[in-house]
């Protein structure tokens, strides 16, 4: 009786069509389940077909509303928070927490996009960045030759290539025993951003929050310590890493960023280190392999 009450009110104010699915639980496990097979858009196939292109649903613990319609998706994206602003799974808030870029609007977040944005423009960083991706595929290259009769596996290898040039380009940590450990805790700590947002010992959200205290931790002990290096020195170069650039103040702006914050998003930095990137050259991989003529077109 109350689902129906329910469903007359979202009617009314023009709620789409959809499912609900189970409580607590939603349709999270049929999202999660066709993220791993082998065709990850049947998830929205399938309702896209039952209730059209737009529709609501609830994942992760979340009532949602999904667009497949690039009309409707662009007035979204073009609103500039005027009408719709972000909103992430609880997963992921509690991981990030109030400090996350993700959930920062208005004049802060202009400003940190500002001072990231003119450091990975400059053309400084560009030639050292790519001296950097040079020298660490032709390592990987190398341990690859080493390993003739064993699989390579492409997107694992890309997640190491693109996390060690990327930690480098925010930390200015070299490959070795702190870069290992980085990586550990990362990735438990990404285990839990797509996850049921259950925040019990044991639990992936659980295990996930410990990882991101003791990172940052870690990168906490990094900025303290590149801080008052910052303070020795008299005469101030061409920022090395984003640590520099959050602590430099290259804006003017009055007030320095705080410590925390600077700490919770150098970590949201490398997010594209073991996801983004790695998807992107796995694909790459795969569709130059399968046409060889658009191989031959990127050796000339």
């Amino acid at each position: 009786m109350r689902k129906k009450q329910n469903e007359e009110k979202e009617r009314a104010i023009g709620v789409p069509r959809g499912n609900s699915g189970w409580p607590l639980l939603g349709e999270t496990l049929d999202f999660i389940a066709s993220g791993c097979s082998s065709r990850p858009v049947t998830f929205m196939e399938k309702r896209k077909s039952l209730y059209g292109n737009v529709f609501k649903s609830n994942i992760l613990g979340k009532g949602i509303i999904v667009s497949t319609d690039a009309e409707v998706n662009k007035v979204v994206l073009q609103n500039n928070g005027d009408v719709f602003i972000p909103c992430y799974p609880k997963s992921i808030t509690e991981l990030f927490g109030k400090n996350s870029i993700l959930q920062m609007n208005g004049p802060v977040h202009r400003r940190l996009h500002g001072l990231i944005g003119n450091f990975l423009k400059s053309p400084q960083l560009k030639a050292r960045i790519t001296r950097d991706i040079e020298a660490s595929v032709r390592h990987f290259l190398s341990t690859w030759l080493e390993k003739q009769h064993s699989i390579v596996y492409v997107q694992d290898e890309a997640k190491k290539i693109s996390f060690e040039v990327l930690v480098k380009l925010i930390l200015s940590v070299d490959p070795g025993e702190e870069l290992n450990l980085l990586k550990k805790e990362f990735e438990e700590l990404t285990k839990g951003l797509i996850c049921l947002p259950i925040k019990l010992p044991g639990t992936t959200l659980y295990k996930s929050l410990k990882a991101k205290e003791r990172l940052t931790r870690m990168v906490g002990k990094m900025v303290e310590k590149r801080k008052l290096s910052m303070e020795k020195k008299e005469e101030k170069g061409f920022p090395k890493d984003a640590i520099d650039v959050l602590l430099g103040n290259a804006d003017g702006a009055k007030q320095p960023l705080p410590y925390d914050f600077i700490s919770a998003n150098l970590i949201e930095m490398m997010i594209p280190g073991e996801e983004t990137v790695p998807t992107a050259i796995t694909l790459a991989v795969k569709f130059l392999s399968d046409y060889p003529v658009a191989l031959d077109r990127l050796l000339v």
